[in-house]
């Protein structure tokens, strides 16, 4: 199996970045694929973000941060 990329997802065609407000995931964790895995906002909306892959989570982006969508912010490691 492959690692997957965890990118800032466009939630809405009008939107070209997002704030990347929590992790769900601890990094170093493992997650199952279509688990919550973080939160983004946007337009001062709030958009739960479901793991794409079932693996252990390693983080890259940081909460705070403004990203542009299709910007990496981690990935997630296949297992097994």
């Amino acid at each position: 199996m492959a690692d997957f990329v965890v990118r800032i997802p466009r939630v809405s065609v009008a939107i070209s970045e997002a704030e990347l407000v929590d992790l769900l995931v601890a990094d170093g964790a493992p997650v199952t694929e279509g688990e919550p895995l973080f939160v983004i906002a946007t337009d001062k909306v709030e958009s739960e973000i479901l793991a794409g892959g079932t693996g252990v989570v390693r983080w890259s982006g940081s909460i705070g941060t403004v990203y542009e969508i299709g910007e990496e912010i981690g990935k997630i490691e296949a297992t097994g």
